[in-house]
């Protein structure tokens, strides 16, 4: 049994507006989840809100995968000269800039909150089947989403492409108090709890038989942990997991006069997990990528570089190109992203965190050139491409690249090329920039905050 509930705000913007002392995000003062989840009517409740956190601004309500491209050779920095902005756009983030300390305390929201329901499901006593059955469901959920929040905050601000390295992210699994400090676990241990949670959200949704992407189920948790073991370079487990996604038969890659309508529609057969949003609850994607026809400046924060087009240019028969712009005046010789819909009057765009072209690509990078090659074609032909021979690929390091370019292709203004870019070790020739650069800095205010408790990334 799965408890569905409706996304809506609720929540969502509580402690955003200031930073995070430590770690915690509750007030000394608050109610203790046994006092808040006293039946499951007020842990369905706490659930939304849970969903909701996914949904700020500061996380996948935009910034957090649109940040991303920006970061990247994908994007530059457009309207307001807003230095925070322009920062990322230059590859010179620093640990006072805006963005990012409101992305970290985001994300470690969407964890607190989690924890608290992890903890309020404990304090429930019913032992009706019904009930049982629900709070499974319930912890199922929450521990899947703490994980993903969990795995985004590794991948931004932890040396995730390293598991022998010492700075991973701060790992609370439990309900903080005012004066609780974290410190920085290892990426090996972080990459242990992420999986830890995943494994133990299969078990308890094991029984769902239900593929909706808008919440956490089976395919989405098996999705997830191909994706995670990918990072970590576990290529036998991530094409196992992608594996058992495109064999869930829930799911299908979209064909070339077909697969616009991800966009343009809300769960196309290849969402494996979307974030919806409606004109009750606005994303930030249509704000941040569209310009009014007559406008007499740049009003998109997130441009579309000359560079991308290039890309493009070069793969002549790739049909992707047609979801980005590059004919406005007031963004040549740079473009803007269709992939988000231009009608100002909706702002629905949904966020769009797992697709199945994405587990195709996995296992296409997983098991190498001569066994992935299939995969990799699949993805390129669906897309208007002619399909690879061996001979086209004739070395693994021509592999490599032709699968960083097709997740470039898919991916764009998704969220996906700086973390591949860092995972594959390609900053420092790809963007110009030290390699020191892979991570986004530990914001000030939360080293400040522990005295130094949590250490700040290198280079930083």
């Amino acid at each position: 049994m799965k408890q569905k509930l409706p996304i809506y705000g609720l929540l969502a913007a509580l402690l955003l507006g200031s930073s995070c002392a430590k770690l915690n995000q509750l007030s000394p003062t608050s109610v203790t989840a046994a006092q808040m989840f006293h039946d499951t009517t007020s842990l369905n409740e706490a659930l939304v809100g849970l969903y909701a956190t996914l949904e700020v601004q500061e996380y996948y309500g935009a910034y957090y995968p649109m940040l991303s491209d920006l970061n990247s050779d994908n994007g530059i920095a457009g309207g307001y000269n807003n230095t925070s902005l322009n920062e990322f756009g230059a590859y010179s983030v620093t640990s006072s800039n805006l963005f990012v300390q409101n992305m970290y305390v985001a994300l470690y929201y969407t964890v607190t909150t989690a924890n608290d329901i992890l903890v309020g499901e404990g304090g429930i006593s019913d032992t009706a089947q019904q009930t049982q059955q629900l709070l499974a469901s319930v912890k199922g959920q929450a521990l899947a989403i703490r994980a993903l929040a969990d795995f985004d905050l590794l991948r931004a601000f932890g040396y995730h492409w390293d598991t022998t390295s010492i700075y991973g992210i701060p790992i609370v699994t439990t309900v903080q108090t005012a004066d609780s400090v974290v410190p920085r676990g290892t990426v090996a241990a972080s990459y242990n709890s992420i999986i830890a949670d995943l494994n133990a959200a299969s078990t308890l949704l094991s029984g769902d038989a239900d593929r909706n992407p808008n919440y956490i189920n089976p395919a989405v948790i098996n999705a997830l942990l191909a994706r995670v073991y990918l990072y970590k370079k576990d290529y036998f487990h991530a094409a196992a997991y992608a594996t058992l996604v495109i064999n869930d038969g829930a799911f299908s890659i979209l064909d070339q006069n077909g697969f616009p309508t991800i966009y343009t529609a809300k769960n196309s057969k290849e969402s494996i997990l979307e974030l919806p949003f409606n004109q009750q609850n606005q994303s930030e994607y249509n704000i941040t990528t569209y310009a009014r026809p007559d406008a007499a400046s740049t009003e998109v924060l997130f441009i579309a570089s000359q560079e991308l087009q290039t890309f493009f240019q070069n793969r002549p028969l790739d049909l992707r190109i047609n979801l980005l712009d590059y004919s406005s005046p007031n963004f040549q010789p740079n473009g803007r992203t269709l992939k988000y819909s231009s009608d100002i009057s909706q702002k629905d765009n949904s966020a769009y965190v797992l697709r199945i072209s994405e587990m195709y690509l996995i296992r296409a990078e997983a098991l190498g050139r001569t066994n992935g090659l299939a995969d990799l074609n699949t993805v390129m032909t669906n897309r208007g491409m002619t399909a690879l021979s061996l001979s086209d690929v004739p070395d693994d390091p021509t592999y490599a690249q032709a699968v960083s370019d097709e997740n470039r292709a898919e991916f764009n203004f998704e969220g996906h090329r700086y973390f591949d870019l860092a995972r594959t070790g390609q900053i420092a020739n790809v963007l110009g920039v030290p390699a020191s650069n892979s991570v986004y800095p530990i914001p000030l205010v939360q080293i400040n905050a522990t005295n130094g408790v949590v250490v700040q990334n290198p280079g930083y």
